[in-house]
């Protein structure tokens, strides 16, 4: 499972972040199929971190483009945030090949899911937030959500 410095360099020059501690960016991209494999820290422990980060920052992107009350931001925002929305942003970012995958996953092609594009794209909200604060994560989330 191991990334090489270029993998890492790769993602991180499309993820718009350079962490501080790689291990966290590793840990993210790891699957729990593959870590049931070859015991090793999953992307889980993040997922529920970046799902928090995400709320908040897109919260704050709504409000920033004018809508102030929940019944604006919500509907908008619950779209970004599910599985379909955030898959399409883990696309265009293309950070699909560096998704570290367990065998089946592999072998039925789920690294295009929807569920693992969306929970991988939580798991590196919450890692970055976990390596850089709140304050680079929602600089570099605003630009996933507006580019």
């Amino acid at each position: 499972m191991q990334k090489n410095k270029d993998e890492f360099s790769e993602i991180e020059v499309i993820l718009d972040f350079h962490f501080t501690n790689k291990s966290f960016l590793e840990q993210a991209l790891t699957t729990k199929a593959y870590s049931n494999e070859h015991p090793c820290k999953d992307q889980s422990e993040f997922q529920t971190l970046g799902d928090a980060v995400l709320k908040l920052v897109l919260t704050e992107l709504m409000m920033e483009k004018g809508h102030i009350t929940g019944a604006e931001i919500t509907p908008e925002r619950v779209e970004l945030e599910k599985k379909k929305g955030l898959a399409e942003t883990a696309r265009k970012l293309g950070i699909s090949h560096f998704i570290v995958l367990g065998e089946g996953q592999k072998n039925q092609n789920h690294g295009d899911s929807d569920h693992v594009l969306a929970e991988t794209l939580e798991a590196i909200a919450g890692a970055i937030y976990h390596d850089g604060g709140f304050d680079n994560t929602k600089v570099v989330m605003k630009k996933w959500f507006t580019d």
